[in-house]
């Protein structure tokens, strides 16, 4: 095995400066000298660049800082005072009240109870959905970083078209995990009503929707292309402009493309 071989499996988590200090060393001392696998390692970075936009942004609760706050303080325990039998007197008269307004006053407690009850689970339900959809974004960025750890060639560069004359795309091919990794740079950003969508190419010309993707405001993206059949039944790849949720078949200009 080169060393080329060797310190290729450590470049995804050099690109996130994940590596021991021995082993950063030494893929520090290689790249120096070596012509190919810092290309690698730059296709790594860009991925790493791209993971902090990929998760949406969520709004912590108000009431948070309060509560964190709280937490930290350690709580002064004050001695209960001694109860004498008078109060203990009083105690039990109040409590034998009954009165319309005491009543009214309780009514009013419990429905206030009820709203903030209902208020405060509906916090709950949201903060769940939020991490949910933390947890699926996770997953796949997980999923683009293994596939491009799994690629089994140099990563592929996609010819731009005239249409977006400086956009810059990268492809890695994971043959084992039968899936795609594509990173776009400087895409023209589109409407709400818009988006980008990958059509997989077979020797007979036929297209099959490799999935939809969307740009921030720096023309970045990425997505993983998981195809339906084997990859060996591709022999190209193109995005096209297409309506929000994707074509049946290209209707759009073509932005980019590559033979696989």
């Amino acid at each position: 095995m080169s060393i080329c071989e060797e310190l290729q499996e450590l470049y995804p988590a050099f690109a996130l400066d994940a590596v021991d200090p021995q082993d950063k060393q030494r893929i520090e001392d290689h790249l120096r000298t070596c012509r190919n696998c810092p290309e690698i390692v730059d296709g790594y970075r860009s991925v790493a660049d791209l993971l902090p936009f990929s998760v949406p942004m969520v709004e912590p609760p108000s009431d948070l800082k309060a509560r964190v706050h709280a937490a930290t303080v350690s709580p002064i325990l004050v001695p209960s005072p001694r109860v004498s039998i008078w109060q203990t007197l009083v105690a039990g008269f109040s409590n034998s009240l009954r009165s319309p307004a005491f009543a009214a006053v309780t009514m009013l407690l419990v429905v206030g109870l009820a709203i903030w009850n209902i208020l405060l689970q509906n916090q709950v339900n949201q903060q769940l959905a939020a991490n949910q959809q933390m947890s699926s974004e996770m997953t796949r960025q997980r999923a683009l970083v293994s596939t491009i750890a799994y690629a089994d060639t140099q990563p592929k560069h996609l010819e731009a078209t005239n249409a977006a004359p400086q956009a810059i795309g990268r492809l890695y091919a994971a043959p084992d995990l039968n899936a795609l990794a594509l990173i776009v740079y400087d895409m023209p950003t589109l409407p709400s009503n818009q988006v980008y969508q990958i059509w997989l190419i077979d020797p007979s010309g036929n297209r099959t929707s490799g999935g939809t993707f969307a740009v921030d405001s720096a023309g970045r993206g990425w997505v993983l292309i998981r195809a339906p059949k084997s990859l060996d039944n591709y022999q190209g790849i193109g995005i096209t402009v297409e309506p929000l949720g994707g074509s049946l078949q290209p209707t759009g200009p073509k932005m980019m493309g590559t033979n696989l």
